[in-house]
């Protein structure tokens, strides 16, 4: 293979074959040193993909978050950030952009309940204007069907205080 020629078995000679034995020790340390650096190839590789789904690419541009950056840099094995002149900004920014969301969240838990509340006030409200309606009308039927004056307060009284149905 090695386009060698070949020796005979009868003629090889124990410095021959402590050779190839020698030959063979470094191919697999060679084979060894050479699947670490693929594993380790491989693993970079992966870190480097998670990082990047992290990024927001639209028609606006592109929105790289300071920790896909960090995961980079410690893929890589350099200080990605250390170069970085507003850093404290992409972490406010971050932490806003979080704060945002758990506000937005809260918005909208406090939507549902407080939309639910006032329907039921409502609700409430409409039966009481519809009972204080009923009641003006027949505090006026009362007072028209009745003598005018102040004999009267016994029938407006009467309406204001129906009887229990």
């Amino acid at each position: 293979m090695t386009g060698q020629p070949r020796i005979a078995l009868d003629d090889l000679t124990s410095d021959a074959l402590d050779a190839l034995y020698d030959e063979r020790d470094a191919a697999r340390a060679t084979a060894r040193r050479l699947n670490y650096r693929a594993q380790q190839a491989e693993s970079k590789n992966a870190a480097f993909e998670r990082a990047v789904r992290q990024w927001d690419v639209n028609e606006r541009g592109t929105y790289i978050p300071h920790a896909s950056l960090r995961a980079i840099g410690i893929a890589a094995g350099t200080d990605v950030l250390g170069a970085v002149r507003h850093l404290k900004h992409f972490q406010r920014v971050e932490q806003a952009e979080a704060r945002v969301a758990e506000l937005e969240a809260d918005l909208h838990r406090y939507e549902e309940v407080v939309v639910g509340d006032l329907n039921e006030a409502n609700i409430g409200l409409q039966r009481q204007a519809a009972h204080a309606e009923a009641t003006v009308t027949r505090v006026r039927q009362a007072v028209d069907a009745g003598p005018v004056g102040s004999c009267c307060a016994h029938l407006i009284h009467a309406a204001l205080n129906p009887p229990a149905t």
